[in-house]
């Protein structure tokens, strides 16, 4: 039976490969994480080649009316600021993922081995895979689309420079991608640790209230505590993981913010002037409109996702409260692990931040959601009283 899972993910690996985004190779059969010159001086010469481009084309063909033909100038001052930190995110990316090279290993490194311990992990993931696939690449169809209906009034420099700022696009989207598959299988790791320690709970409950205490108990107390022990090293990996995906894909969090802020605008300018003042047809208007749908759902679910691991922590902490419940009949050695797993949690509490600045919480997000309103409004009244 063909996995078509397995099959997009390789697809993905490929991709990240021929963009330079990938500069190293791994084995999920394996989990062998290694360079070699092969990868290494492709990447490097995509990346150089990719980087020499797209400030030549921004710094001598940056055209603002590519899209809209009779654009103001609130209008070009955004675009330039949206294109200029997209770019500018889009060349660090490259160069994080090279001083970063040894650290983004070890974050894949651990993935594949908490894989192959918990191979379950990708039935728990599939649907979210296959979403976030047919978005991403919903997304970079309808940009080709949409570069492709403008390019008929274009000169040689406007394609070059379009075409430029299509590839940025492609490549902040990708890794924007990595960054929401990883937390998807961070998710699902979650879900299976919570599942076991769900039975570990509702076993020590039922054991702690037992009042013989023969070998037999003792054997299942000792068996539970090393269950304990292995759930406490999954969960202490994880959160090791997530603080190391903060570090390397942080700069997209930054990013992301703007081109929410500024797509939120050109949606308002769409609607209030219209295909004909903007001086687009009718079906580069659906086409855009299509793609800002699309670019706000995708926000959603990378959102969503990561509140969902939140969440997962969250339960996670609760069902260790349940400890309380339990008689004090159980042997020593577990009473001591579940002491330890609850120390760890408290010495080392779930913290995500991005770029080691700004945490990540319920509270957050929706403070960060208001400031989009409150930026987007700002540009919308400021339109309306000057053009």
């Amino acid at each position: 039976m063909v996995d078509g899972v397995g099959l997009l993910l390789r697809a993905v690996q490929t991709y990240c490969y021929l963009i330079g985004l990938s500069n190293f190779e791994y084995d999920c059969r394996t989990g062998r994480v290694f360079t070699t010159w092969r990868c290494t001086i492709y990447a490097l010469m995509v990346n150089i080649l990719f980087s020499m481009s797209t400030i030549y084309s921004f710094t001598a063909h940056s055209n603002t009316s590519v899209v809209f033909q009779s654009a103001n100038k609130l209008h070009e001052y955004v675009i330039i600021i949206m294109s200029g930190l997209k770019i500018a995110a889009g060349l660090i990316t490259l160069l994080n993922r090279w001083l970063q090279r040894d650290q983004m290993m070890h974050l894949v490194k651990d993935v594949i081995r908490l894989y192959l311990i918990n191979p379950q992990s990708k039935n728990l993931t599939r649907w979210g895979i296959l979403l976030k696939v047919f978005i991403s690449l919903a997304m970079d169809l309808f940009q080709v689309a949409l570069s492709v209906n403008v390019l008929d009034h274009q000169g040689t420099a406007e394609t070059m420079d379009l075409a430029v700022k299509m590839c940025v696009s492609f490549i902040m989207n990708l890794a924007i991608s990595q960054h929401f598959l990883v937390m998807l299988f961070i998710r699902a790791q979650y879900r299976i640790v919570n599942a076991k320690l769900r039975k570990v709970i509702e076993e020590s409950r039922r054991l702690s209230f037992l009042q013989q205490r023969n070998g037999a108990f003792m054997t299942r107390c000792c068996y539970l505590s090393d269950q304990l022990a292995d759930i406490g090293q999954v969960q202490s990996q994880l959160q090791s993981m997530l603080g190391q995906l903060g570090e390397v894909f942080g700069l997209q969090g930054t990013e992301y913010y703007m081109s929410i802020v500024g797509t939120s605008y050109m949606s308002y300018s769409i609607y209030k002037y219209g295909h004909h003042n903007l001086k687009i047809s009718a079906k580069t208007s659906i086409i855009a409109c299509i793609w800002i749908t699309l670019f706000y759902l995708d926000a959603v679910i990378n959102s969503k996702n990561v509140l969902y691991v939140l969440d997962h922590h969250k339960e996670f902490l609760v069902l260790l409260e349940e400890r309380t419940l339990f008689a004090s009949n159980l042997d020593v050695r577990l009473e001591e692990s579940f002491e330890s797993l609850q120390l760890q949690l408290v010495r080392n509490p779930l913290k995500i931040n991005i770029m080691g600045l700004f945490p990540i919480t319920r509270g957050s997000i929706a403070a960060m959601c208001g400031s989009i309103i409150v930026n987007s409004i700002f540009l919308i009244q400021f339109d309306m009283e000057f053009f």
